[in-house]
């Protein structure tokens, strides 16, 4: 009897620890950031800069694009997440950045003036760094965790990590902290250039809760425990754009760096709309926020879409050459899109021009300008 009562006790406890999301972004970048005072200044400048962009709103929206590879780590069976899981897990990233999930359009009312569509799409990239096809995944047999060797995650990032400047890198692995707890979510790093020149920018994250498919925590399909579950890479992807927790801080000022999301005394849980012990002078928690711990993930806000569409404009930590045309071309993210020049008949060419106003002849990789008879003149690059 005695026996019974514990397993009966003991079972929520461990439903909890899977139901519950575990970040630990927060603690790991706050060490980095303390012990790297150069990445320190560069990441305070860049909320600076993205505090005033709220203030003056003066972030442009437009459509972008960011190439992400998935890299799979498991000491025997890496291919157990395939590839119509790491779709789905795109998917569900393409409709949370778009406004397309089922709930956007059901939020209370006093979010549905302020909730947001990033207009960010995610792709799998179809080429590789060396300029192979790809479909979007590396797979490699290997038992570490996302911590090790000194809380960096070095260890499974140097095994497989392609260019952070041109690449989201994900590396999915079985245990995401180093003390043997098996449901941590995962963790991201922030927006820092001396991390991608490291090769550790980018997200570590939980094979159990990526999509749908028979390496998530479901495989019978998308209930509505793992439909939460599955969009906890929303959340981490959203530390990856440079967005803090939104109980960052808590009570405190400035909280979570954006204006509109309402400071909260504590994280959410697996309850949605609780009575919340809140901050003086609030009186509503926004537990609909992709970056609280709650049951009910369903928004970003507008405050949010300024302080990630800054990061990308800027250079910190290579933001604003992921969505680079010229990078997309690179990834297999963009078609290239060839112009037809149009045929001037009955012309003749004058002359070739540099930059500088000098007479040249057709050069390889320069910008020139050719004149001609009838008054016209052409800017060529000619590409080797």
């Amino acid at each position: 009897m005695i026996r019974s009562m514990i397993l009966l006790l003991s079972l929520p406890f461990v439903m909890q620890g899977q139901n519950s999301i575990k970040c630990t972004t927060s603690e790991i970048n706050k060490k980095y950031f303390e012990e790297h005072p150069e990445a320190k200044k560069e990441r305070e400048w860049l909320n600076k800069k993205s505090r005033l962009a709220e203030f003056n709103k003066t972030a442009v929206s437009t459509s972008i694009t960011i190439p992400i590879v998935f890299h799979v780590n498991d000491p025997t069976n890496p291919q157990k997440v395939t590839l119509a899981q790491v779709q789905s897990a795109v998917d569900i990233l393409n409709e949370d950045y778009n406004g397309l999930n089922p709930e956007f359009n059901s939020l209370r009312p006093e979010f549905q003036g302020i909730a947001s569509n990033f207009e960010i799409n995610f792709c799998l990239a179809s080429i590789d760094p060396d300029g192979n096809s790809t479909n979007g995944i590396t797979y490699h047999y290997n038992s570490y965790n996302g911590r090790e060797p000194n809380g960096s995650g070095g260890a499974v990032k140097g095994v497989s990590v392609w260019p952070c400047d041109k690449y989201l890198n994900v590396w999915i692995v079985n245990e995401v902290e180093d003390d043997g707890d098996l449901y941590y979510s995962g963790w991201a790093f922030y927006p820092s250039t001396s991390l991608a020149d490291q090769g550790l920018d980018g997200i570590v994250y939980n094979h159990r809760y990526l999509g749908y498919g028979e390496g998530s925590s479901d495989v019978s399909g998308p209930t509505s425990w793992q439909a939460k579950m599955a969009r906890v890479l929303t959340h981490e992807v959203g530390h990856y754009l440079n967005l803090m927790h939104t109980f960052a801080n808590y009570c405190t000022s400035p909280g979570d760096e954006v204006s509109d999301t309402p400071p909260v005394f504590h994280h959410g849980s697996n309850n949605c709309q609780q009575n919340w012990t809140l901050c003086s002078g609030v009186t509503i928690v926004n537990d609909e926020n992709y970056m609280d711990y709650t049951d009910c993930p369903s928004m970003f806000t507008d405050g949010q879409k300024t302080r990630v569409l800054t990061a990308l404009n800027s250079t910190v930590g290579y933001r604003n050459n992921l969505w680079s045309s010229a990078n997309l071309i690179a990834v297999g993210c963009q078609s290239v899109t060839t112009v037809q020049p149009e045929i001037i008949q009955d012309r003749r060419l004058l002359k070739i021009i540099d930059i500088l106003g000098r007479e040249t002849k057709p050069t390889i990789n320069t910008s020139l300008f050719y004149i001609y008879d009838d008054g016209t003149v052409e800017k060529k690059l000619i590409i080797e």
